[in-house]
């Protein structure tokens, strides 16, 4: 099987987001504030601190904004719908051949680009890389650090942990210490959860992490040197990091709530996880790699679990290692060798049928808030889908499945953003970005 190129990715990720990069307008409140933000520091050249509506806005830092206007140079278009999401489709397209290039090495050519798919199709990773949010951008920054620490524990060089630490700088710069914390959390777990502890003892953890702050240091030390507004730097370092991650604003959630969160965000491929899972338990020659990725989803998922602020984007940097546990499972999923794998293989046939059905049936609701015809085009994918997959298992062994069944998911999901999201514009969109 052919690997994945960075082309054949991004062909992908333009088919699944293109529609809606240029039909759908900059929805409220994020993406209204995030195009706001961005367009206010190009007016009115205040690049270190953000503004919004002539007050300081010290939510977030600038990482984000900064490129999105450096996007808007490059491309001598307004700040708007297309260039406020480069940058999140830049990171997807990371996110994608990194998690590729990891589960060949560690799973074989023939897992690339099954994971690669199933990342593709995932609701949560699909939704985030579409609108333009610091989640985005954090996960592409993430996902690179964690790819580099890992190849560079199989061949060693000096600049992989050099770019793997730099590129959590720049995670800090566009969500927080979280960009920090994560990924290494995340690689020290998953080498800890695998038995493979010896290889943390490398150098680089005792400069990495000043060379990570370095970077926002640097920026906070210009804000601070140019004159910040008053009140601005306590409110970025305290109120948006301590208090949030105490609770103080808002989003309090109990202790499980990841636990129907992500089975409802990684849809559809939670349908297919306890099977994947087990197929790696099985086999002794993998049982070490579903050690090691779940050593790296459980430290995502234990440590946002444990601040009483939650929000099912939090734990997106999981769901790389997610796709590849999937992925590395596709042959056997595809046999149906036990009945748990010939339960996953229905259960997508059946969502897809009840998905096809109930989009036909909501656009004859007369009550929609929308044209119902654009919810037409994606439950007949999903039906189409459907059927084809009732085909696929009459034989006893169908070879393709999966790939069947995320390809049409793909096609669901790029409708979706084709017809259903435009539709919604007048419902969303603030007048001023219209």
């Amino acid at each position: 099987m052919l690997r994945p190129r960075l082309i054949h990715l991004a062909l992908l990720a333009a088919l699944l987001w293109g529609g809606e990069y240029l039909r759908r307008d900059c929805w409220e409140p994020d993406e209204a504030r995030v195009a706001y933000v961005a367009r206010e520091m190009a007016q009115d050249g205040q690049w270190l601190v953000l503004h919004r509506h002539g007050e300081y806005y010290a939510h977030k830092p600038p990482l984000l904004y900064w490129l999105i206007n450096l996007f808007s140079l490059a491309t001598t278009l307004p700040v708007g719908r297309l260039t406020v999401r480069l940058p999140g489709f830049c990171a997807g397209l990371l996110t994608l051949w990194t998690t590729a290039r990891l589960a060949e090495r560690w799973a074989g050519t023939k897992a690339a680009w099954p994971a690669a798919l199933t990342l593709l199709t995932t609701y949560l990773f699909w939704h985030e890389i579409g609108f333009a949010r610091p989640d985005g951008l954090l996960l592409g920054w993430t996902t690179g650090a964690l790819a580099l620490l890992f190849w560079n524990d199989d061949e060693p060089a000096a600049w992989k942990p050099v770019l793997a630490w730099t590129f959590m700088g720049l995670g800090i710069l566009t969500k927080g210490p979280v960009g920090l914390i994560v990924p290494a959390g995340a690689y020290a777990a998953a080498r800890l959860a695998a038995g493979e502890g010896r290889l943390l003892r490398k150098s680089h953890w005792f400069w990495g992490p000043l060379l990570a702050l370095a970077l926002p240091a640097a920026w906070l030390g210009l804000v601070w040197w140019t004159g910040s507004p008053e009140g601005y730097l306590r409110e970025l370092l305290i109120g948006q990091n301590v208090e949030r991650a105490a609770g103080g604003l808002g989003h309090l959630q109990p202790f499980y709530y990841y636990l129907p969160s992500v089975a409802g965000d990684w849809m559809p491929w939670t349908l297919a996880l306890p099977t994947a899972a087990l197929v790696l338990f099985r086999d002794p020659d993998r049982r070490r790699l579903l050690r090691r990725l779940g050593g790296w989803i459980g430290f995502i998922v234990l440590f946002f679990s444990l601040l009483p602020t939650k929000r099912n984007v939090y734990v997106l940097g999981a769901a790389p290692a997610f796709a590849i546990l999937i992925g590395s499972a596709w042959p056997v999923l595809d046999a149906g060798a036990f009945r748990w794998a010939r339960f996953a293989r229905g259960a997508f046939m059946v969502l897809l049928l009840v998905a096809g059905f109930g989009l036909l049936a909501a656009g004859c609701w007369p009550r929609l808030p929308i044209a119902g015809w654009t919810l037409w085009p994606a439950g007949l994918v999903a039906l189409a889908g459907g059927a084809s997959l009732w085909y696929e298992l009459r034989w006893r062994t169908p070879p393709t499945f999966f790939l069947l069944a995320a390809l049409v998911w793909l096609v669901a999901e790029a409708a979706v953003g084709v017809f259903v999201y435009p539709a919604v514009n007048p419902l969303k969109t603030p007048v001023a970005l219209a």
